[in-house]
C-alpha cells in the first residue's frame, strides 16, 4: 500500500483547500441539501450528541498542562440531538467519516464510498476508543549525530487516511475504534515507514512498541560519490551524462514529474532563475522525471512535451525548460532490501527520494552535499557558497 504517497497528495489538496476555505464555508449553508447523512448512535442504539467531524482529524501538539490538542480543521461539525451529521460540501469530503466525542471517549471510522447499498440516514455505532502509541526512533541518524526532526504520523482504515498526528515528540497518539488499521510515520529525515495494528473490542490502551526508522538514503549519501543515473528510457535536450563527466560543476539533480503540482508551479520555475543566474561551466542542472504511478509514466520526450504544453503555456509564460531531463522508467521497487516495494523509480531508491519535487545537491569533487530547498534563502545561499567555492 502507497499511504505516504496518498499521504503527500492529500496534504497539497489540503493546502489548496485552506487558501479558499472561508469563502467556501460562507457558501455552504443551511438551504444547502446535503448530499450525505450520518447518524452516530452508541452500542446501545442511542443517538451521540456532540460528536466531532471535520475536513481533517489532527492531533497536533501536546503539553503537560492541557495534553494532546486536537484540530477538526475546516468543516468542522458536531452531531445534532439526534446524532446526525450533514455533509453539505463534496469538495471538501475525503470519502472517509472520522467521528470523534471527547468525553465519552467514543469513535467511529468508515469509509462510505465502499459501501454498496448506501442508505439515508448512513447509521454508525460509535465504540469506545482505544489510544494507540507508536514510538519511533533512529539508529542510523543517530549514528550521524542527526535527529529525527517533526515527526507526522497518520492511521488508515480500509486502505484511506483517518486521523493525523504530527508535533507530538517522538510518540504518535492515535485514538481508534476496534478494528484492524494501518499506521504510518514520516518525517524529513527518515523513510516512511508502516505498521498494521489490530484493536480488539473493549480495549482501551495499545502500545506499537518503538520501531527503528532508516534514515533517509540522500542524509547516508552525505559527503559520498553520487550514485549515477540509472534506469533511464529517454534524454531531453542532451545525449546521455554521465555524473562523472560534470566533475569541477556543482550539480543539481531535480526530482520532479509532470503530475506534480508544486512541481510545475514551483520547482521548475525556481530552477529556470537558477539558470539565468549561473553559469552552465559552474553550475549544471538535471531533472530527473520520475511517474507517480504507471499511469503517469511518460514513454517519450515527445509525449512530455505534449504534457506539459498547457503548463509552458499558463504557469511558465512560455519558458521551456532547456536542461537536460531523464525520462525514468516505473518500477515498484522497496527503499530497501526486506521493506515493501512502494517506490516507483529506481533513482528514487538511489537518492532516496519520496517527496516531490526534490532537490539533490552535488558538489564540485562528485560527492552529494545534500536535499536542499531551492526556494529557501538558507538552500540558495548554501549553493552559492558551493559554486564560488572553485
Amino acid at each position: 500500500m502507497r499511504l505516504w504517497l496518498t499521504w503527500m497528495m492529500l496534504m497539497s489538496v489540503l493546502l489548496v483547500s485552506q487558501v479558499d476555505a472561508e469563502e467556501k464555508q460562507q457558501a455552504s449553508t443551511e438551504e444547502t441539501k446535503p448530499f450525505l447523512v450520518v447518524k452516530l448512535v452508541d452500542q446501545e442504539g442511542k443517538p451521540v450528541v456532540g460528536a466531532q467531524t471535520g475536513m481533517v482529524a489532527i492531533v497536533k501538539g501536546s503539553d503537560r498542562e492541557q495534553g494532546l490538542e486536537w484540530d477538526f480543521g475546516h468543516y468542522e461539525q458536531k452531531s445534532d440531538a439526534e446524532g446526525m451529521l450533514r455533509f453539505r460540501d463534496r469538495g471538501q469530503f475525503r470519502s472517509m467519516v472520522y467521528a470523534r466525542h471527547a468525553g465519552r471517549g467514543l469513535v467511529a471510522v468508515k469509509r462510505t464510498d465502499l459501501i454498496e447499498d448506501q442508505k439515508s440516514p448512513l447509521v454508525l455505532t460509535m465504540y469506545p476508543e482505544c489510544h494507540v502509541t507508536w514510538t519511533i526512533e533512529s539508529s542510523q541518524l543517530r549514528q550521524r549525530g542527526k535527529e529525527i526532526g517533526v515527526l507526522r504520523g497518520l492511521s488508515s482504515s480500509e486502505n484511506l487516511i483517518c486521523q493525523w498526528c504530527q508535533r507530538t515528540g517522538s510518540t504518535l497518539h492515535f485514538f481508534l475504534p476496534q478494528g484492524e488499521f494501518s499506521l504510518l510515520a514520516h518525517s524529513k529525515h527518515i523513510s516512511p515507514i508502516e505498521k498494521p495494528i489490530v484493536i480488539k473490542a473493549g480495549q482501551k490502551t495499545l502500545d506499537a512498541g518503538t520501531s527503528d526508522a532508516h534514515a533517509q538514503k540522500w542524509i547516508l549519501l552525505e559527503g559520498q560519490p553520487a550514485p549515477e543515473i540509472a534506469d533511464v528510457k529517454e534524454w531531453k535536450n542532451s545525449p546521455p551524462i554521465k555524473l562523472s563527466q560534470l566533475r569541477g560543476k556543482v550539480v543539481v539533480l531535480e526530482f520532479w514529474g509532470w503530475w506534480c503540482g508544486p512541481c510545475v508551479y514551483f520547482g521548475i520555475p525556481e530552477l529556470f532563475k537558477l539558470r539565468d543566474e549561473y553559469s552552465q561551466d559552474d553550475l549544471a542542472i538535471i531533472g530527473i522525471h520520475t511517474p507517480y504511478g504507471e499511469e503517469d509514466e511518460v514513454t517519450s520526450v515527445a509525449e512530455l512535451d505534449e504534457k506539459l504544453a498547457k503548463i509552458r503555456e499558463k504557469i511558465w509564460k512560455g519558458k521551456t525548460i532547456e536542461f537536460p531531463v531523464v525520462l525514468t522508467r516505473f518500477r515498484k521497487v522497496p527503499y530497501y532490501p526486506g521493506e515493501k516495494s512502494s517506490a516507483n523509480a529506481i533513482m528514487n531508491v538511489e537518492y532516496g527520494i519520496n517527496r516531490f519535487p526534490s532537490s539533490i545537491v552535488i558538489d564540485r569533487q562528485g560527492n552529494v552535499v545534500g536535499k536542499l530547498d531551492l526556494r529557501d534563502k538558507a538552500g540558495r545561499e548554501e549553493l552559492r557558497k558551493l559554486i564560488e567555492a572553485k
